[in-house]
């Protein structure tokens, strides 16, 4: 953009609010536009692989030596089928269960449709004690559960069963949806779907009072490994609660117990970055998701008011040594897996000219002009990746010490991340009981827990991260989501059907960005839609 025309859109932006002067200057200076760099298009550095169909998120790093392909591959079928010892309570089968071709989950599409991709994060906001999991229901609504009523193992759906019954399920979340109209400053009208989340036939009794709710996707799992080599310092750098640079964005870091080290560490996965580790959310998932336990989370998923669940955990045959459900081997083999996903490479690159298609080279400027560099980050590098801290996979056992991951360490990388915790605006009303209806009501068999929130804030807070704050979602990968799967969504739970209305539901730290989008002509936003299809 040219020192004038940037002029003439700083003093529009100005005018309507859309950006603030620093220090109360009278002038701004325009955001950075990174020089074009030509190994942008192999966003995962010597990791990239070539593919760009529906198996573009399923491949191995392509640097693995062939010890590391075995691990690969073995951590894959374990990804994908179903564990001994399922539940008793559980949201899927199986990691692939949410996790669509290693993509993204997507919400369920009618009302009668269990939640299997999307899942509801539970707390109660107790006076003077803070957050904690609700005293029946845990830290998850678990909506289906094994057969309680004899040997068998056969999975029976949550249905409104009874305690006793043969379903133990928790209960039946599902989803409304409330259309949002508005247009763009040229006339075109655009459409959004705003989610309203909704529970009923709980099995063992109601939630405590002060319940909030927490709707998430399940995320593609491409180049996991490769953000969790970027240093710490380098993502600690680039904290600004304060906003001291004065640009409107305050990223900060969230801080979490690791529990494989058994100290707080740097939270970088997740959609509000609460877990450290690819190992701690591989065991986290296994136990929420599936009900599976393992010496990182070694606890069944079952509350004290839940008997059933508990005589039924108690009949599972476990293998695993303590009465474990896996193994730390197998469970090592699913943390390589997840570790060496490998990220596809950029569409739209001309290797001969070294430059981006017209289209995603003018979408490319507008999307640092409009602000969004500032936390979609491109470039990062990997420091030494470390080897898991359960040990080196060698054939059938772990060996200590683990030894440095050579595939992921050193890498230039463009993930259009912060890994920090932002302020996307929006709030949330508290949880109320209601009819189909909409009417108020307080018990019976068709009262509703109800939520309903404005923007992207769910309301409950996750570590540091309040109810309106959310992890900055990397951008590789972006435009093969619905290649992928075709059902998915965008944004932490689904509700974007598109990479556009993604961008119009910003608000808080991306409000302006979301502004300037908005301004644009209908051929510029095609442009900024182009470079981001072509992630």
């Amino acid at each position: 953009m040219t020192p004038r025309r940037w002029r003439r859109l700083a003093l529009t932006l100005l005018a309507t609010g859309a950006i603030a002067c620093g220090d109360g200057g009278s002038s701004v200076a325009p955001p950075a536009i990174p020089e074009v760099d030509p190994r942008e298009a192999d966003a995962g550095g010597a990791t990239t692989v070539v593919r760009a169909d529906e198996k573009a998120f399923s491949q191995s790093a392509s640097d693995l030596d062939f010890a590391g392909e075995a691990n690969f591959k073995s951590g894959n079928l374990l990804f994908r089928r179903t564990p001994r010892g399922l539940g008793p309570l559980f949201a899927t089968q199986s990691c692939q269960g949410c996790h669509e071709q290693d993509g993204r989950g997507n919400p369920p599409t009618r009302s009668d449709e269990p939640m299997i991709g999307l899942l509801l994060r539970l707390s109660v906001a107790a006076p003077g004690e803070g957050l904690r999991p609700d005293p029946i229901y845990g830290d998850q609504i678990q909506g289906f559960g094994v057969d309680a009523t004899g040997p068998s193992q056969g999975l029976a759906r949550h249905d409104g069963a009874l305690l006793g019954d043969g379903a133990i399920g928790e209960g039946f979340a599902f989803i409304d949806v409330e259309e949002v109209h508005g247009a763009y400053d040229d006339g075109e009208p655009y459409v959004l779907h705003r989610p309203v989340y909704k529970i009923r036939d709980l099995s063992y009794g109601p939630f405590a009072d002060g319940l909030l709710l927490s709707p998430r996707v399940a995320a593609p799992m491409i180049g996991l490994g490769l953000l969790e080599a970027i240093p710490d310092d380098d993502i600690l750098a680039r904290e600004d609660p304060d906003d001291s640079d004065h640009d409107g964005i305050s990223g900060r870091a969230n801080r979490v117990f690791d529990r494989s080290r058994n100290e707080t560490r740097l939270g970088r996965f997740g959609w509000k970055a609460s877990q450290p580790s690819i190992l701690q959310q591989t065991a986290g998932a296994y136990a929420g998701d599936i009900g599976i336990t393992s010496s990182i989370v070694p606890d069944e998923n079952c509350g004290a008011e839940q008997p059933v669940c508990s005589a039924r955990a108690a009949e599972e045959p476990n293998t695993a040594p303590a009465g474990l459900d896996l193994s730390d081997l197998e469970l090592a083999l699913v943390e390589f897996y997840g570790r060496h996903l490998a990220v596809p490479q950029r569409r739209g690159w001309d290797p001969a000219t070294k430059s981006w298609a017209p289209e995603i080279a003018h979408g490319r400027e507008l999307f640092f002009e409009a602000g969004c560099g500032g936390c979609h980050v491109p470039m990062h590098v990997t420091g030494t990746a470390a080897g898991s801290v359960l040990g080196d996979v060698d054939l059938t056992s772990l060996v200590q010490p683990a030894t440095p991951l050579r595939a992921l360490s050193d890498q230039v990388i463009f993930p259009y991340t912060d890994l920090l915790l932002h302020d996307m605006g929006g709030r949330c009303d508290p949880i109320r009981r209601e009819t189909a209806a909409g009417d108020g009501c307080s018990e019976g068999p068709d009262c509703l827990w109800v939520q309903r929130c404005e923007g992207l804030a769910d309301g409950r807070p996750d570590g540091l991260a309040s109810g309106t704050e959310w992890r900055t979602p990397p951008l590789w990968g972006l435009g093969l989501v619905r290649v992928v799967n075709p059902d998915a969504g965008y944004l932490h739970d689904g509700r974007a059907r598109t990479i556009e209305e993604a961008i119009l539901w910003h608000g808080g730290e991306g409000e302006a960005a979301r502004r300037f989008f908005s301004r644009l002509s209908h051929d510029d936003r095609a442009a900024v839609l182009a470079f981001l299809e072509s992630q």
